[in-house]
């Protein structure tokens, strides 16, 4: 089954085409984040749609059941994730600070954020078999930041197996503050620092 198949079989019943669809929704994936915000045990699909102010029927005509409604969030997170990305680097460039440790705060920052929901969403979106779907999200951002003007390899071209390296070790330490946030025995700050460090190290060498 190719990926976008495989996302259809997970996430709705149908695709929203017009604006009072999408509209309905994100109304639905508002309330459901809500909900899921007070845990697990009350999460269903009637107090979701209770919250959302749709009958049931119109839950279901866009979503099967609870799962394929934690997909759409965790794949609603992942999209800001990649936006807060953009906009870093963005603000770099704009105000001529230093990409990496932009890139690297806001990617930090984003894993350490509502970490018990993250760590929720994404063990639902991993479970539907979606892994593949998150490296072709990883790679298209990192192809950006790789190509960006004012971005952190400033000129410099990695070969792809280089970039696969330095960029996936990056996003595993950040993976980490998720996984493992109440075990980390240095604080964030430390971390930021270091894997700054391990990244314009790696970007040194490869300069040659």
């Amino acid at each position: 089954m190719t990926t976008q198949k495989k996302l259809r079989s997970v996430l709705s019943r149908r695709s929203p085409r017009q604006e009072r669809a999408h509209e309905t929704v994100a109304v639905i994936l508002d309330a459901a984040w809500q909900l899921l915000q007070q845990g697990l045990s009350g999460f269903n699909t009637n107090r979701i749609a209770e919250r959302a102010g749709v009958s049931i029927g119109t839950l279901y005509g866009y979503f099967p059941n609870k799962q394929s409604i934690l997909v759409a969030l965790a794949r609603r997170l992942l999209k800001a994730d990649r936006q807060a990305l953009a906009d870093a680097l963005q603000a770099a460039s704009e105000q001529n600070t230093d990409p990496v440790r932009g890139i690297v705060r806001a990617l930090f920052q984003r894993h350490r954020l509502d970490v018990g929901l993250r760590r929720t969403l994404l063990s639902a979106y991993f479970g539907a078999g979606l892994a593949a779907d998150d490296a072709e999200q990883v790679r298209a951002q990192v192809a950006m930041i790789a190509g960006h003007p004012g971005g952190p390899l400033g000129g410099l071209s990695l070969t792809e197996a280089q970039l696969f390296v330095i960029s996936r070790a990056v996003l595993g330490v950040a993976r980490a503050l998720t996984e493992d946030a109440e075990a980390l025995p240095v604080s964030d700050q430390a971390l930021e620092d270091e894997a700054v460090c391990l990244v314009r190290a790696y970007l040194a060498v490869a300069a040659g």
